[in-house]
């Protein structure tokens, strides 16, 4: 029985399948994604936003309260609003820091909650942001300035030692070195002297020195005792290890100096990148090419779109669709769609003949079978978005076409027009191309309908009058979502298992 419905049927029951399915998902397992939560708004000024976007997530103890709703240039800095549940409260002296997770993960904000002390921040005021933090910039930065620092300290010492003037620094320093031990000779001789005319003092001296030779024998006759045959042998083995040691230490040290001056002439890596500005300032750039690199594919938004279209012709067409949306004005679409218009296969079956008998002519019964099925068609395009107005070029149901979009009401009303298929030698039923316009209405940031018309041009056959079919009126549901969405709903699929 089900091999004998028709096509339009086994669509209609897989589109409300399919239907029935994403609302189960998105109403049951993550209810949150389909209402506005109850939130309150705070905004924070930042010198720099890079992989801020909004709905970036914001947390606050490592858990996910919010989000960010925009992110706005001013003169000299980023006005960054977001968008916090209204049961969190935030206390007075509380401030916000960007972390990542990971060397290279994503962005988000933490909100760094101070003891509570009665005192919060009211809705719609400033949180003050970190002034202690280090980002990846800062800290590339500070290596850039830590290896200027080490080459210039490296530089004056190859000046003063190595010059003239740093040889006879060097001297005057061993002439003082010489000099303090002459004063303390003759230091020496004095306090002889002052102790000659002092017999007291002698015999304090005389009995210190008493008690130390006193404690001397005690170490001695301990060291005696410790130093048995077994013991000797325990010394001479690590005497002999150490003399290993230091031999290796020579090598080492003698490794470390070759090195040094390697790095002072600039030979290898590390001398040119301490002895070079240029090859530092290469590193500098590529580091600022990742980062900025990696920042654009963070900026990435995936936002996929599903619909399907009922005509009053008693046909149907599938739709799925993939925006990549690079910058808030700019985006690109792939998707697949079944199309409208199917292919026609004609078979003709030949049920009986005769050949000719006599007066009797022959003859041929034959049958013709006519089944139409659905084309898989390619869409993919382009787009330009100037304040409400949106440009499309690309294909379209596999041809290739234009379209304009006008944006209402924050982008929750948008009106289309789209042109394809364009008038050919081959192609005599529409007077310039097919045109095709609708209105689309979301509801809930994810669920929408849309109603319109299509093949508006297609008039009477040029060489038998015949009326064509005309244009068609459409209805249909969509659903749409980002890849946010997607990571909240396999999460909130996770957690169901």
């Amino acid at each position: 029985m089900w091999k004998q419905l028709g096509t339009e049927f086994k669509v209609g029951v897989f589109t409300i399948v399919s239907l029935v399915t994403l609302g189960y998902m998105l109403f049951v397992l993550n209810p949150n994604l389909l209402k506005d939560s109850n939130r309150k708004k705070y905004h924070t000024i930042l010198n720099d936003a890079a992989g801020i976007v909004p709905k970036t997530h914001v947390k606050t103890n490592g858990v996910t309260v919010g989000k960010v709703y925009d992110v706005a240039l001013e003169v000299n800095s980023t006005k960054i609003t977001i968008e916090v549940d209204s049961n969190i409260k935030i206390p007075k002296g509380s401030h916000i820091e960007v972390r990542t997770r990971g060397l290279l993960g994503d962005v988000y904000l933490e909100i760094v909650r101070v003891a509570d002390t009665g005192e919060y921040i009211n809705e719609g005021e400033l949180i003050q942001r970190s002034q202690d933090q280090m980002d990846m910039g800062g800290l590339v930065q500070l290596a850039g300035q830590i290896g200027k620092d080490v080459k210039q300290i490296t530089g004056t010492l190859a000046g003063v030692i190595g010059s003239k003037n740093g040889e006879m620094s060097v001297r005057n320093i061993l002439d003082n070195i010489e000099q303090l031990t002459a004063d303390l000779r003759k230091s020496g001789a004095a306090i002889r002297g002052a102790i000659g005319d002092n017999p007291e003092a002698v015999e304090n001296i005389v009995l210190n020195l008493d008690k130390t030779l006193v404690n001397l024998r005690k170490f001695s006759a301990n060291l005696n005792d410790v130093l048995d045959d077994q013991n000797k042998d325990k010394l001479n083995r690590i005497i002999a290890s150490f003399d290993d040691s230091m031999v290796d230490v020579k090598g080492a040290t003698k490794n470390i100096r070759l090195i040094s001056e390697k790095i002072e002439k600039g030979e290898g890596t590390i001398g040119r990148l301490i002895n070079d500005d240029t090859t530092l300032d290469q590193i500098e750039g590529a580091v600022k090419d990742i980062r900025e690199a990696l920042g654009a594919a963070n900026k990435t938004q995936i936002i996929v779109d599903g619909h399907g279209e009922f005509r009053n012709d008693k046909t149907s067409q599938m739709t799925l669709n993939l925006k990549f949306q690079t910058r808030p004005d700019r985006f690109y679409l792939i998707g697949v769609t079944d199309g409208s218009e199917g292919v026609t296969d004609t078979t003709t079956e030949t049920m009986d003949q005769q050949a000719a008998n006599g007066d009797q002519p022959a003859y041929q019964k034959t049958r013709e079978r006519v089944s139409e099925r659905k084309a898989l068609k390619i869409n993919l395009q382009m787009a330009k978005r100037w304040y409400f107005f949106t440009a499309r070029i690309g294909l379209f149901d596999s041809t290739g076409g234009v379209a304009t979009d006008m944006h209402f009401f924050s982008d929750k009303l948008q009106l289309s027009l789209e042109a394809f298929d364009w008038k050919t030698y081959k192609n005599e039923w529409r007077r310039v191309a097919r045109l095709k316009t609708y209105a689309s209405i979301l509801f809930f940031n994810h669920i929408y309908a849309m109603v319109g018309a299509d093949d508006l041009t297609r008039h009477r056959n040029p060489m038998t009058y015949e009326r064509q079919k005309g244009p068609v009126a459409f209805g249909g549901m969509g659903l749409t979502f980002n890849d946010q969405d997607l990571k909240s709903l396999f999460g909130a699929a996770a957690l169901a298992k």
